[in-house]
């Protein structure tokens, strides 16, 4: 079994960290890190370190690379690169994929799945969607800390195949992990929670914790939220008032120094965000099934103006 980690970010290697570390007396099972320059450089040399509270776990990996020939086949390839990364890298390493290999995709948002089929030659049975509940940031290349969240991932498809064995895989190399058919649904969960958080704390270049202690800011992003679940009906997904009250509750569990990965961006004035993915989908979606989303509108000036 060789399973591929693309995208050895927060994300990725705090995946990447647990799978190698349950598996490393396995023979069996090779873990592979897909990174690339220094990260590779460290990682090859050094292992991977995960820090979570106080301990610090070190992990090595069976390869790390970014070179597809090197890599080879693969059985299961995890991609937790950023959305706006997503096209790119996928292409990228076509050919480590034979026709039976699982993708599982981890982005913040809720169309990973129809953007790797339109941009690579796969069976779209085999592309699986994927979420993950997590604030995992690198500290340096090679060091990643677990800021909080759980860390559980879910994934699933909707057809009539069966992917139980791929959670077994998952949960034995020591992941949170739930295979479900209801991976719609949980998408668009995360996304209520994901997308309007790390818009307005953008936007208003505020933390978790500044955004959660004032009403006026609550009663912001529980609008943003009713948006949001106004434009999941559109595509066939129910939000309930039960989600946008959990999604609210969630700030709770999240330091209060915390920051979204689209808000580090921006002050890392990075040229590339997941503004797309996470701000301009529903401005673009809103307009186009006549949806308003004034909230979404009113965050997008407010980024746009203080980044020009």
């Amino acid at each position: 079994m060789k399973i591929g980690i693309l995208g050895m970010g927060g994300i990725g290697s705090f995946i990447g960290a647990k799978l190698t570390k349950h598996y490393e007396n396995d023979k069996e099972t090779k873990v592979i890190f897909i990174c690339r320059n220094k990260t590779k450089e460290i990682i090859n040399n050094y292992g991977l370190s995960l820090i979570t509270d106080d301990e610090i776990t070190k992990s090595i990996p069976y390869l790390a690379s970014d070179n597809p020939d090197e890599i080879g086949l693969l059985d299961i390839l995890i991609v937790a690169t950023k959305s706006f990364s997503l096209v790119e890298a996928i292409r990228k390493y076509q050919d480590c994929l034979k026709k039976e290999t699982i993708i599982i995709p981890l982005q913040n948002g809720v169309n990973a799945k129809n953007i790797i089929e339109a941009n690579i030659n796969h069976d779209s049975s085999k592309i699986l969607e994927g979420c993950i509940y997590i604030a995992s940031n690198i500290e340096k290349p090679g060091v990643v800390k677990h800021l909080g969240g759980p860390g559980k991932i879910f994934f699933g498809n909707n057809d009539d195949l069966d992917f139980e064995w791929v959670e077994k895989i998952l949960v034995k190399g020591g992941l949170n992990a739930v295979y479900t058919k209801n991976i719609k649904e949980l998408l668009w969960k995360k996304y209520l929670f994901v997308s309007p958080l790390a818009v307005m704390t953008t936007a208003l270049d505020i933390t978790f914790g500044e955004l959660s202690e004032d009403s006026k800011y609550m009663a912001k992003l529980e609008n943003m939220m009713l948006e949001v679940q106004e434009l999941a009906d559109k595509f066939n997904v129910t939000l309930t008032e039960k989600d946008i009250e959990d999604s609210l509750a969630m700030l709770s569990n999240f330091p209060y120094t915390s920051k979204s990965s689209l808000q580090l961006d921006f002050e890392n004035q990075n040229s590339k965000t997941e503004k797309h993915n996470l701000l301009d989908y529903v401005i673009k979606n809103g307009k186009k099934f006549g949806i308003k989303v004034d909230n979404y509108e009113e965050m997008n000036e407010k980024i746009t103006a203080t980044n020009n």
